[in-house]
């Protein structure tokens, strides 16, 4: 009599044991199955443009190789339907080579590239893009640059002090600024204001979770 109690002791024992390891395979399995639904990563490809709006100025004459700036994306970045990253979502990117103006000995270099992005869930999102790079040449082309860029300036401070037909003296006040500093300077720096927009382009593929 002994002997058939404790069998059935272990054999009851033994269909608990089994029972609660098929429960806990069940409830892993569950897990994992939530785990990789609600991390599906989308692949944005090599080569993707990625349309930026400059929120922070960039020039040779103030900053350096290695300088952070900030961007905002101008247009969404979509794959397969799926957006990965919405417009305005912010960006950072890097100066990854920067040569001041040597006052007409040695002409201004500047390679810049974009290096995170905040996805749909507010989250930075680390991407590699290919260089953009732009070397200086003539003094003409620096007075080019510059009136471009001080009729831009000229242009915000006319709205800045009267929002009604001061867009345009703005920018004439600007143009001729950045003439008389041009030729007095003689520097042939690069510069890149805020609200430029610039298109990179991804040099590899990037996996993004959604």
């Amino acid at each position: 009599m002994f002997r058939k109690i404790c069998l059935f002791s272990v054999l009851s024992l033994s269909l608990v044991l089994a029972s609660c390891s098929i429960d806990s395979e069940a409830d892993t399995g569950s897990v994992e199955t939530a785990f990789k639904a609600a991390s599906t990563n989308i692949t944005m490809p090599a080569n993707t443009p990625i349309k930026v709006r400059l929120v922070d100025s960039i020039d040779t004459d103030v900053q350096v190789t290695g300088s952070v700036f900030r961007a905002v994306l101008a247009d969404p970045i979509i794959v397969n339907g799926s957006t990965l990253f919405t417009s305005g979502a912010m960006a950072k990117g890097v100066l990854n080579h920067v040569v001041e103006s040597g006052r007409l000995k040695t002409p201004a270099e500047l390679s810049f590239s974009i290096t995170a992005i905040k996805n749909t869930k507010d989250r930075w999102i680390d991407v590699g893009t290919i260089f953009i790079t732009e070397k200086k040449g003539s003094h003409t082309d620096r007075e080019v640059a510059m009136i471009g860029g001080g009729a831009i300036v000229g242009g915000i401070i006319g709205k800045i002090i009267n929002r009604d037909g001061s867009t345009e003296i703005g920018a004439a006040a600007g143009a001729v600024a950045g003439t008389g500093l041009s030729a007095a300077t003689g520097k042939q720096d690069i510069f890149y204001g805020v609200g430029t927009e610039v298109i990179f382009y991804s040099s590899e593929a990037t996996q993004v979770a959604m």
